[in-house]
Parts: structure tokens; C-alpha cells; sequence
């Protein structure tokens, strides 16, 4: 590895060795992002004045002209919108009360993103209580024709990976309405994918397959969904469902690209990213404008104190991910007609809490390369250099690029947000959010001067 030696202090050349070059330059970059927090300010704006930006919504193609703006601002040599092709996703009216005896209970609900409508009266029928796919196949179309079938399913609390319990539980999410359906139920409904005891419900993707059978589908919150179970403990439960949401054809959004040429090896690009869209529960904070700004900061931090990369640093912010990577697809497939060559791709999608490390999907020699810098960055909290990653955006461009990071801040509270009203400004830490811009700069400093 050769460290390029800089000026940075009071405008005087130092002649130090590589190792402490490497140690001025990296604490300038957390001196700088600390001290201004253009990235908070960057996604303040975009959650308060531009709001949710749901795949197909104007707020999206807003969020994408303003981030444009700002990497022009912050000296991008060039930045365009990439049109993208994406279904056009809208929520209306949503609520579901449960009935035991004459009483009703009404449950937070959220219909999940993808579903169709309930008819225009809404539906009520009993329910069907299961906590698994095996189960629901025990019950049988005997069982559950012409019933909602309540998902009462968990993220696994054990688990030190949040990420790990995720994605145990989300698949109730995906296809649980898909499965409900082969066997004749009019409905679903499911307890949220969080870890948090709120009474928020978090929606999120759920898809029918190649099903011909479209049954709607929601999510009920944390503790709307122990209150169902415990009634029905005692007995029969009628569950009435309204659901004024779908997917009405599809619009045009835009993925958001910015290069920053490199002075050196200017076809050899090092793509750093988040994801635009969001959903529309809240404001996006957490999923994924934190991202975003970590990925806009990364080369106006370098800029900021004063290193001239050697390699084209492009900023890329995708268009639907939630609903199906449709700008990831995009952008992979003009990136492999026109030749484009990505040394490296770096996503962040996981957050904006603290910094931890990243994970790295690279040959067994950069993957060695990659951990010698655990030593100038474990003093700022970066401890993890973990075989495997990368990010959903990213995989369209696996088996014509092979190096991929993923960003992976602290996730113990992620999925209290995520997909939820909760996720919105108040939810990010201005200090936080910016030690993650600084650490992905400062491990792309370093991985721009690796022979």
C-alpha cells in the first residue's frame, strides 16, 4: 500500500512517515464531518422538506434533482439523473377491529407494500391463528377457507444479528399472503417485523408470486398483535380489514449519479451508494437517507481536506429499492453496456447509528489488504472486517464486478424504525450519522491508494 503524503496543517508541508500521513489525513476527515454535518444537514432537508419518497411519488424525483444539486455544489465534475421505470405505489385509508362477543378493538394497521385493496365496503371474517408456514399447512384449506389468517410470527429476540432475525421473520411478510391464498383465505394480517413492544405498524414488501389468487394483506403493530392473540385465547374472533392502497401502473423516477474524476486512473471507479426511495409510513431517515448522505459525504469529505483522489469516486443513489431494485437494475445494466469498470462498490443501507466496520466481499488477497487498516481505524469504533458483503443495490452488478462492501453500523435499534412512522429525523443522531460519512470516506482514502 503507498500512502500519499499531504499537506494538510496551517498550509505547511510535512514530511512524515506513511503510517502517520495515513492518521492526519484519516482524523481530518472525522474533524471535518463532525464539525460542519453537512451529511445531517444534507438529510434534515430531505426529510422535512421533501418528505417520504415512495417508489413512483414526485418527492422522489425531488429528492433525486436536489441531491443532484448538491454534488454539483460540492465540486462533482459531472452529475445526471438516470431515468427508471417503477410501480407506482399508493395508500389511502387503513384500519382493522376485532370483534369477541359485541365488542370491537380497533388494531393499528398498515397495508403492506404491494397489496391490493380490500373491496370498497372492507371484509370481516374470522380468524385463523399461526405461527408458521408448517402450521398453515397443518390447517389446510379445511382450516382456513374463507378466514384472515393472523401471522403471529417474531423476530427471533436470541439473535445477536438483528439483521440475522430479520430475516427470519420477513418471509412471513413476502409470502405469507401468497401461501394464505392457495388455501382459500380471504386475507392476512401479521405482527410487525420489529424487535420493539410499539404500537406502531411497520409495513414493508410482500409479493403474490405467480399467483392468480391477490388477497389483501397488512400488518398489525407489536402490541395490536398481543391483543389480538389474547382474544383469541378466549374464543372466536372476527376481524373487520379496510385497505384503500395498491399499486395504480407504474411512473418514472430517477437514480441520482455524481462523479468526482480521479486524477490518476479515472476509468477505475469506486461507486459508493445508498437508496433514494423509502416508504411512506415516515420520513425515510433511517432507510435509507442516512445512506444516501453517507455516500454524498464520502467525496466531499475528501475534497474538504484537500486529497485529490486518484480514482473516479461516483455517487450513485438508486431508485426503488423497496419494491423491487428497479434502479439498481437499471443503472447495473448501463454500467455493463457502456464497460464500466467498479475496482470497488460500497453501499450503505443498514442505518444511521454508530459505525462498527463493514462487511467485504473481495478475493482472499484485497480481503487481507482490507483488514491491515483495522489498525488506523479501530481508534474510531471500526472493529468489524467481516468476510461477506455488500448491499441489495449492489447485487445487479455481481459476476461483472467482484468487490463489494457493505457498511455496517450498530443495528440493535434499526428495526424499531424501519419501515415505520417512527423512521423519520428525530430518529438519527447527528454525531452518529456523521461517524459513519467519516468512516466510509476515511476506508475510501485508503482503498484509493492500494496499488
Amino acid at each position: 500500500m503507498k500512502i500519499l503524503a499531504l499537506s494538510l496543517f496551517l498550509g505547511c508541508s510535512v514530511q512524515v512517515s506513511a503510517q502517520e500521513d495515513a492518521n492526519n489525513v484519516i482524523k481530518a476527515i472525522y474533524t471535518e464531518a463532525l464539525g460542519e454535518q453537512q451529511g445531517y444537514k444534507w438529510l434534515h432537508y430531505m426529510c422535512t422538506a421533501i418528505g417520504p419518497r415512495p417508489s413512483g411519488s414526485e418527492a422522489a424525483n425531488q429528492a433525486a434533482r436536489y441531491t443532484k444539486q448538491m454534488m454539483l455544489e460540492a465540486g462533482a465534475d459531472t452529475a445526471w439523473l438516470q431515468p427508471v421505470e417503477v410501480p407506482k405505489w399508493y395508500r389511502g385509508t387503513e384500519w382493522s377491529k376485532a370483534y369477541a362477543g359485541g365488542d370491537s378493538v380497533s388494531l393499528p394497521t398498515t397495508a403492506l407494500g404491494g397489496s391490493v385493496p380490500t373491496p370498497k365496503e372492507g371484509l370481516k371474517a374470522e380468524v385463523v391463528e399461526v405461527g408458521s408456514f408448517e402450521e398453515l399447512e397443518v390447517l389446510g384449506k379445511d382450516g382456513v377457507e374463507g378466514k384472515i389468517v393472523f401471522y403471529n410470527t417474531y423476530m427471533d429476540h436470541s439473535l445477536i444479528s438483528t439483521f440475522n432475525a430479520y430475516g427470519g421473520a420477513v418471509k412471513y411478510r413476502w409470502a405469507g399472503a401468497m401461501e394464505a391464498g392457495k388455501l382459500g383465505a380471504v386475507a392476512t394480517v401479521m405482527r410487525s417485523v420489529t424487535l420493539l413492544r410499539d404500537d406502531l405498524p411497520h409495513t414493508g414488501a410482500m409479493s403474490y408470486g405467480d399467483s392468480e389468487v391477490k388477497i389483501p394483506t397488512a400488518a398489525v403493530s407489536w402490541q395490536a398483535a398481543d391483543r389480538l392473540n389474547q382474544m383469541l385465547e378466549g374464543g372466536t374472533v372476527e376481524l373487520e380489514l379496510f385497505l384503500d392502497c395498491g399499486v395504480q401502473g407504474t411512473a418514472t423516477n430517477y437514480n441520482m449519479i455524481a462523479d468526482f474524476k480521479g486524477s490518476k486512473k479515472p476509468d477505475e471507479i469506486m461507486l459508493v451508494g445508498g437508496h433514494i426511495d423509502s416508504w411512506d409510513l415516515g420520513q425515510g431517515a433511517q432507510d435509507d437517507g442516512a445512506g444516501c448522505v453517507h455516500a454524498m459525504q464520502v467525496p466531499n469529505l475528501m475534497k474538504k481536506v484537500g486529497y485529490k483522489n486518484n480514482r473516479t469516486v461516483r455517487v450513485v443513489l438508486w431508485a426503488n429499492e423497496e419494491f423491487g431494485l428497479d434502479g439498481a437494475k437499471e443503472y447495473a445494466r448501463w454500467a455493463k453496456s457502456e464497460g464500466v469498470y467498479h475496482w470497488v462498490a460500497m453501499e450503505s443501507d443498514a442505518g444511521g447509528d454508530v459505525p462498527r466496520g463493514f462487511g467485504i466481499s473481495a478475493n482472499d488477497t484485497l480481503l487481507e489488504q482490507v483488514r491491515t487498516f483495522k489498525e488506523l481505524l479501530s481508534p474510531y469504533g471500526l472493529h468489524v472486517f467481516a468476510q461477506g458483503g455488500g448491499g441489495a443495490d449492489l447485487g445487479p452488478l455481481r459476476g461483472h464486478d467482484d468487490f463489494f462492501i457493505g457498511y455496517r453500523p450498530e443495528s440493535q435499534r434499526y428495526f424499531d424504525f424501519h419501515h415505520s412512522a417512527r423512521d423519520n429525523i428525530n430518529a438519527i443522531h447527528p454525531r452518529s450519522l456523521e461517524m459513519g460519512a467519516a468512516s466510509m470516506g476515511a476506508l475510501f482514502y485508503l482503498l484509493d491508494n492500494l496499488d
